[in-house]
This record gives structure tokens, C-alpha cells and sequence, in this order.
């Protein structure tokens, strides 16, 4: 945990940017490999949430982790999406020139790398999911309304109207129910305290974000994927459902762990990751 908080604190020696709709999009990029990883964080986090990640893999490859609009040291803009971080993504890793990335993406970041595929497709070589907020929805019309409206009510739990300790309960509560038992609780209180210095209205948007209902189609995409959930027990139907999706899907699934796994078990997550990426450059 010690480890952790140090790479938190660490300075950003290797910052860019990339312009898009007139507005800057931050990234980070280190390594000189020939391969490059792309990460993709979640909902109202930062490339910091990839940090040993970053550390471990620039040793052998490029590394790019980007903060998404209206996060961490991008620009804000007037409205978020799915298809707006999507061309995030790719307006960093054309100005990096990376030739054909495995995309990494933790929760939201998921979501965002299959929208990137879906809109720039072939430009991925792979992708790799933790803990993907990549969702079965209901098949009738009537059903997906509903989950489509349950998605833009609780969005509105974090809207900038609220008064302050409002809205901070309310993203306090939504994060309690990502952790696991055994998750520190200083582990907690580090998490908590990044996600709150998201900007509101981009909690608010990128959780609406996910409501679109064109971005829930069966498109599948044929790149190698790695998909890694975590909590109490897998979702009945999951992997089927991502195999679907995902013809080429390496699924896992791993019990009582955080959803943040990738910070509180780096060691264990950059291991699936090295396999992941060895079985592919065989």
C-alpha cells in the first residue's frame, strides 16, 4: 500500500497533450518499446489510476494513459459521451504515432475502448478489460428504457446542483459497493478522495453518458480480448454474452476483489496482463 500512495504522489515527467475540438486532452506516455498499451480510465478518474500499470510495462513497452475530457487535466466540454471519449483516445494515440495499441480499459474505460473499436475499426490490435462496465441489457425495447432511465437517474445523484456533502455522500455510496471486505480502509479513503476531485458536471455526464442506448448493440469485434470482473460471484450469462462481443475472449473472474483491483493488486493484475500479451506475440 506503502508503494501505491508513492506512485500517487509521483510527477508527471513525461506530460502531453492533444488537441481535439479545440480543447487539450492530457496524457502521459513513457516506455520505448515497440508494442504500446494504451489505458482508458473509469468513471470520475484519472490516468493515475494506472500507475503501476505505467510503472511495470513501460520497462518493455510504449505506455500512454490519457485523463479523459472533463477529468483529471483535460479540458472540460459542453457535453460528454462515449463517442467523445472514444475520439479522445484516438486524437492521443495519433499524435503518439502508435501503430495498432492494445487498449486497456478499467469500468467506463471498457465501454470506451469498444466504442473506439467500433469507430475506428482495425486500429486496435487488442483489447484488455478490468472489471469492464460492459452490460447485458434487456432485449425488449420497453426493458432497455428502463435501464437506460435507471442510468440517467443516478447520474443525476452527482450533478453540480446538489449541495456539496449531497452529492459527496452520494459518490461515497455508489464507491462502497465496489469494495470488497478486505479492502483497506485507507485504500478506500485514497479512491474516495480522487473520484471527488472529478468536476460534477463530468460525474454527472459521463455517467449519463452511458445511458445512449446506440452504444448497446451486438456489433462484435474480432481483436484478442482479456476481460477480468471482480466482486462476489460472476454474472449469470457474462462470459457467453462477451464471447458474443468478443469472439477471441480470454475470461476471468476473480472473487472477492475490489473494483479497483489494479491499484490494490497491482502485482496480480500486471501478471494477467504479461500472460495476456505473451500468448499473443506467440
Amino acid at each position: 500500500m506503502r508503494y501505491l500512495f508513492a506512485l500517487l504522489l509521483a510527477c508527471n515527467a513525461w506530460a502531453a497533450t492533444a488537441s481535439l475540438d479545440g480543447k487539450q486532452i492530457y496524457y502521459r506516455a513513457e516506455g520505448k518499446g515497440s508494442d504500446t498499451l494504451l489505458f482508458i480510465h473509469g468513471w470520475s478518474c484519472n490516468e493515475t489510476f494506472f500507475l503501476p500499470q505505467m510503472e511495470e510495462f513501460r520497462k518493455s513497452h510504449r505506455v500512454i494513459a490519457l485523463d479523459l475530457p472533463g477529468h483529471g487535466k483535460s479540458d472540460s466540454f459542453p457535453q460528454l459521451s462515449i463517442d467523445l471519449f472514444a475520439r479522445a483516445v484516438e486524437a492521443v494515440r495519433a499524435q503518439e504515432k502508435a501503430s495498432r495499441p492494445v487498449l486497456i480499459g478499467h469500468s467506463l474505460g471498457a465501454v470506451i475502448a469498444r466504442q473506439h473499436g467500433r469507430r475506428y475499426p482495425g486500429v486496435a490490435k487488442g483489447f484488455i478489460f478490468l472489471d469492464g462496465s460492459i452490460f447485458e441489457l434487456p432485449a425488449e425495447e420497453a426493458g432497455r428504457a428502463r435501464w437506460s432511465e435507471m442510468i440517467q437517474s443516478l447520474s443525476r445523484r452527482f450533478s453540480p446542483t446538489l449541495e456539496k456533502k449531497v452529492r459527496e455522500r452520494n459518490v461515497s455510496e455508489f464507491l462502497s459497493n465496489m469494495y470488497s471486505p478486505s479492502t483497506p480502509r485507507e485504500f478506500q479513503l485514497m479512491v474516495l478522495g480522487q473520484v471527488l476531485q472529478t468536476k460534477p458536471e463530468s460525474s454527472e455526464g459521463a455517467m449519463r453518458a452511458l445511458a445512449d442506448l446506440k452504444l448497446w448493440d451486438t456489433l462484435s469485434l474480432s481483436q484478442p480480448t482479456l476481460a477480468i470482473r471482480a466482486g462476489r460471484q460472476a454474472p449469470p450469462g457474462e462470459e457467453a454474452f462477451l464471447r458474443r462481443l468478443f469472439p477471441s475472449l480470454r475470461y476471468k473472474f476473480w472473487e472477492g476483489v475490489s473494483h479497483f483491483f489494479q491499484l490494490e493488486k497491482p502485482e496480480e493484475t500486471n501478471r494477467e496482463i504479461t500472460e495476456f500479451l505473451r500468448s499473443q506475440a506467440k
